[in-house]
């Protein structure tokens, strides 16, 4: 048995996919393991995208408030994300897009790091909501308000990260790691062979820092915080993570959170949805009871639910 491993910049981040491999068996595969990793992020990223013009989601907010079909995946891209609103109460809201670009985040963060936005005046654009936006199943359409940009960051890729896991698993029979810039999906067939996953102490995807590894058999993964994707505009530093209810950063002490559920899509959802909460958001993700480890800004950090956990097969849900 030998463990293969291959990495990508995708998505605005890094992109990795480990595997087990019986070089007699499946391993003869793995090439197509990975051709198979590539298409479905590339497909995600033709969809999703608001950073590209030619994206579904671009051309949708372009289309006069019109209903318009699309492919299967972005339909199911957006109903995963209207379940993420409805569990968090509309915390996780998919029309932040322009919310988000006015506050700075327009285009991929490796480029936004090398801006000087400092001295630019932020512009505060309230979301549509998640009611305003409507899905037909027989026609496979979405209609959203005129100029309404979707952002699917908080659903889309931690659920891809499941798509690929169980896409690999199933075709070949493999246990498989995905790692998407964090959200984190696997499953071993084995137990008592887990995944080990460090989880860093500076939210950092380098497996050499500092951190507390994870024996982790099946399941999800997801650490959201306001850290690492940060920047300065207005004169006040700047993060991904909104409030729709103001249209600004959320607010809060809490600087990060690591979540584990049965799959990398709930475990991002909740960990999102705990600092886009602000000052109640802690409450909120005990009130789940998925283990949990949260850092505040003090330095400071505490668990909840059974953490370190093995596994999970809890979903979100309040």
């Amino acid at each position: 048995m030998t463990t293969r491993y291959y990495e990508r910049s995708a998505l605005g981040t890094t992109c990795s996919v480990v595997v087990r491999l019986d070089e007699e068996g499946p391993g003869r595969y793995f090439d197509q393991m990975v051709d198979e990793f590539n298409q479905l992020i590339d497909e995600l990223d033709r969809a999703a995208s608001r950073f590209r013009l030619d994206s579904e989601v671009s051309r949708l907010a372009a289309n006069d408030g019109v209903a318009m079909v699309v492919t299967d995946l972005l339909y199911d891209e957006v109903r995963q994300a209207l379940r993420a609103s409805a569990i968090t109460k509309g915390y996780l809201d998919p029309t932040l897009g322009q919310t988000i670009s006015e506050l700075g985040y327009n285009k991929d963060f490796e480029l936004i790091k090398f801006d000087d936005q400092d001295g630019q005046k932020i512009r505060v654009v309230m979301p549509s909501g998640y009611r305003s936006v409507v899905l037909d199943h027989d026609t496979r359409s979405i209609k959203v308000p005129p100029g309404v940009l979707l952002d699917l960051g908080a659903t889309a890729k931690p659920h891809l990260a499941d798509r690929i896991r169980d896409r690999i698993e199933g075709n070949f029979e493999v246990d498989v790691l995905v790692n998407l810039g964090g959200d984190i999906s696997c499953i071993s067939s084995d137990p008592a062979n887990p995944w080990y996953v460090n989880v860093t102490d500076d939210q950092s995807l380098n497996v050499d820092s500092p951190g507390e590894v994870l024996a982790f058999p099946t399941g999800g993964m997801a650490t959201s915080s306001i850290k690492k994707r940060s920047w300065s505009r207005g004169g006040a530093l700047q993060h991904h993570i909104v409030d729709p209810y103001s249209g600004r950063p959320a607010e809060g002490e809490i600087e990060a959170v690591t979540v584990l559920a049965a799959s990398a899509l709930d475990a991002n959802i909740a960990s999102t949805a705990t600092i886009a909460m602000g000052t109640f958001g802690y409450s909120w993700l005990k009130a789940t009871k998925l283990p949990a480890m949260v850092r505040f800004k003090d330095g400071t950090s505490g668990s909840l639910g059974d953490w370190p956990g093995r596994r999970t097969s809890r979903e979100v849900s309040i």
